[in-house]
């Protein structure tokens, strides 16, 4: 079968791109829909990971005129200077399973980046690290949390096929306050807590653009030296915030202050992918289903997201408190289980305090690829 790309520049084109996704995964009873217009913004041009970043989509098509394949190519300028690469990067990967397909698209990609002086591709990134990353290659067994991807089990063996190696695994874990002995975790949090002048708040909702700018500091600074760090500009903060606020509430956000100084944070949200997967996409749905009785569902889950300590207090146990304020809030909240998400595989500093204190299970591995050009 003959395949042809095209790029995607009409509405019908954007449409076809945006839900090629249900037909892929309408068997796969684990795949969660994506809200349709987080999708769209962040295509549109308007979006702030546009402002430093150079983005084509394409879509391809069989003999019969079906969209088959998918794929999004993009030069991201802040990453190259902030880490002195010439870089591109793949996204938005789904294909029916065929390597010629796979192959095709990942070509589409390469040929794109190349013409722009980039000597190696990446991916998947839909678009950056700060959102969804990464393909799964361990762990298909569950529904995806919050912002997490999930894909059928023979996509990455054809990323890997069509040229592709592993550059960095991505690891959630799941807790269980059912199930998991935090005695530990809590013994250690414990001795952090008498051993400082620590003070431990929610986030003040009220002020949320000025809180949420100094956990953007925070953040910045803890990733500033992570695998494919890229520090966020405050448009893309704002625009990560606007599309979380909904979510974000003062339990589940502990701030520890020391002398009025913020030096470590901790963000989980409710797993709101319970309601996306009832509201099919669409947004009206899956609002009411957050919000409204009796359309209303019940989430027993949270994702924790974002974790950081500010470099001089490490190694003195914050993240424990941070970890005992989100376990012991969200089991009040009837949501006392969830995944801590993402880790890289080299943060063997976290991944100690999530094994060997919280006993977390390693439950879903995702992969970053790589193709030098």
């Amino acid at each position: 079968m003959n395949f042809r790309i095209e790029k995607v520049e009409t509405g019908k084109q954007r449409k076809e791109f945006v839900m090629l996704p249900y037909r892929i995964n309408e068997d796969d009873p684990h795949w969660v829909p994506p809200l349709l217009m987080n999708v769209r913004a962040l295509m549109s041009r308007k979006h702030p990971f546009h402002e430093h970043a150079d983005v084509e989509f394409f879509i391809a098509k069989n003999d019969a005129g079906e969209t088959v394949g998918r794929i999004s190519a993009a030069v991201n300028h802040a990453h190259n200077e902030y880490h002195k690469e010439k870089t591109g990067f793949f996204g938005f990967l789904e294909c029916e399973n065929n390597p010629e397909l796979a192959d095709l698209l990942l070509k589409t990609a390469e040929d794109w980046v190349k013409s722009r002086g980039m000597e190696s591709i990446r991916g998947p990134f839909n678009l950056s690290t700060n959102e969804e990353c990464g393909l799964l290659v361990d762990g298909f067994n569950t529904d995806p949390r919050l912002m997490m991807p999930h894909n059928p089990p023979w996509l990455g063996e054809l990323v890997e096929q069509a040229g592709y190696s592993k550059l960095m695994d991505l690891l959630a874990y799941w807790a269980d306050s059912d199930k998991h002995d935090f005695e530990k975790l809590f013994r250690i949090s414990g001795m952090v807590r008498r051993r400082g002048n620590w003070t431990i708040r929610g986030i003040n909702m009220k002020d949320l653009e000025n809180e949420m700018r100094k956990v953007m500091d925070v953040y910045n600074e803890c990733w500033g030296e992570n695998w494919g760090f890229v520090p966020m500009t405050p448009r893309e903060f704002k625009a990560m915030v606007d599309e979380l606020k909904m979510l974000i509430t003062p339990e589940l956000t502990p701030l520890i202050e020391l002398d009025g100084e913020l030096v470590a944070f901790g963000v989980a949200l409710p797993d709101a992918n319970i309601a996306f997967k009832k509201g099919n996409g669409k947004a009206i749905p899956t609002i009411l289903s957050l919000k409204v009785p009796p359309f209303k569902v019940n989430i027993n889950r949270v994702r924790v997201l974002l974790m950081g300590v500010k470099k001089k207090y490490r190694n003195r146990g914050l993240e424990t408190l941070v970890i005992e304020n989100i376990v012991n809030n969200s089991r009040e909240m009837g949501m006392g289980r969830g995944e801590l998400s993402w880790i890289l595989e080299n943060n063997r500093e976290m991944r100690a305090i999530l094994e060997k204190q919280l006993k977390a299970d390693l439950y879903k591995r995702y992969r970053i690829y790589e193709k030098e050009l």
